[in-house]
């Protein structure tokens, strides 16, 4: 019975489910550096950087306008409509990619793109909704899939020789399942009808700020893997071990990633503002938790797992761990902005991190390298978690003790995991 109480609570099972995920993900990240190496890895960080950013832009945040539209006019009267619209979109979106990937005369990695940037786009959609409309089914799938993709890169490091084409197909495979998983657990059926293009229109009046706001958050974690590809003193190499340094330290905001996901599905369905600074509160501490965790074993574990060329990822794990602690509070609050239909404010604030980002890219790369790439992120990150944060508590009038120090419910929530029923 305590088992399943657990589990009924869609936080706790998040957080099962995302422990589960780390440690598939961190075998993932092994066998992926191992088979790689350090120069095709640089490669396909720089090719995934760009395939996430034109994702963004075609979606034009339109998946983030689900849970407002759910919220405010039923799903009764919104969910058929809006699944056949991105069904019909993304396969036109997907026509186009390939057409321009045969047609164009331009190097693999280029071409991937445009077939990755449609598939990724996608499987954020389909992922999205599925975590609003089934948060406990699609978390359960997200461990399976990371498993399966683990099985994929343990096939190709037995049977392949690596080489960009292999390298990229990784960056495929597992967002192609979510595609086809999300779908089916969504039940997908197109209706089409002449009231999807006023739908559109109004999904883009939404989804614009929304866009905005996520491309700049991912700018913000992907505009240094862009700008060190320009220097030519940084090699492909050095980029990859960069990029497995930003990976692993990412592992420190996996918990509040999923919990972000949980609370978009509570606050659709009417959460107050007191669930956004328990959710913070819970999201903080687990991330200092993980990060003392990496912080100890990280120089011994990436030497025996990675391999000596990946040395110099400890360093940026260290360097940008501050950054993404404060980045917690605009995971979450984001999300509540989103849902309250304050998107434009969202990309205000998000700005401000991102031009002191790239600002300090242009100072700090050609001072230290990697590693000032790595101290730029990190102050773009605590500039963007200290605007939220104090935007929120003088929005909502939660207190900045509220959304850091651990409360009484709290407490009472982790006594009450572990008290026996009677």
């Amino acid at each position: 019975m305590g088992i399943k109480r657990l589990i009924k609570n869609e936080y706790v099972y998040s957080i099962i489910t995302r422990f589960i995920t780390i440690l598939v993900g961190m075998m993932e990240s092994v066998l992926v550096a191992r088979y790689l190496g350090a120069e095709l890895r640089g490669v396909n960080a720089y090719v995934s950087s760009i395939a996430s950013v034109g994702s963004i832009v075609i979606t034009f945040g339109m998946h983030q306008a689900y849970p407002y539209f759910r919220k405010t006019i039923g799903k009764d009267k919104i969910y058929q409509d809006y699944i056949s619209l991105m069904v019909v979109l993304y396969a036109c979106y997907f026509l186009i990619g390939v057409l321009l990937a045969v047609l164009l005369p331009v190097e693999i990695s280029i071409k991937s793109i445009f077939v990755l940037i449609p598939v990724l786009g996608y499987s954020r959609v389909v992922d999205y909704i599925s975590l609003v409309e089934h948060p406990n089914t699609r978390n359960t799938w997200w461990t399976t899939i990371s498993i399966l993709n683990v099985v994929y890169i343990i096939a190709l490091w037995l049977f392949t020789t690596r080489n960009v084409v292999w390298g990229i197909s990784i960056l495929l495979f597992s967002d192609l399942i979510k595609c086809i998983v999300y779908s089916r657990i969504l039940k997908i059926r197109v209706v089409l009808h002449r009231g999807l293009l006023s739908l559109l229109v109004e999904l883009v009046k939404y989804g614009f700020f929304p866009m905005l706001a996520l491309l700049m958050t991912t700018l913000n974690y992907r505009i240094d893997v862009l700008m060190l590809h320009q220097y030519s003193y940084i090699s492909d190499a050095m980029i990859g071990v960069y990029s497995l340094g930003i990976s692993l330290s990412d592992k420190i905001v996996l918990i509040p990633d999923t919990l972000k996901g949980v609370l978009v599905s509570k606050l659709a369905k009417g959460a107050s503002d007191k669930e956004v600074a328990k959710v913070s509160r819970i999201g903080l501490w687990s991330s200092v938790l993980i990060f003392l965790a990496i912080a100890i074993l990280g120089p011994f574990f990436i030497k025996l797992l990675y391999g000596s060329e990946y040395d110099g990822a400890y360093s940026i794990i260290m360097i940008t761990a501050l950054g993404l602690l404060s980045v917690v509070y605009f995971k979450f609050i984001a999300q509540y902005n989103i849902v309250n239909r304050k998107q434009k404010l969202n990309v205000l604030l998000l700005s401000i991190a991102i031009v002191v980002d790239i600002i300090l890219n242009l100072v700090f790369i050609p001072i230290w390298g990697i590693r000032g790439a790595a101290l730029a992120t990190s102050i773009g990150n605590v500039v963007c978690g200290i605007v939220f944060i104090l935007y929120f508590c003088q929005k909502t009038g939660v207190t900045i003790f509220e959304m850091i120090i651990p409360q009484k419910e709290d407490i009472e929530i982790v006594k009450g995991l572990f008290r026996k029923r009677k």
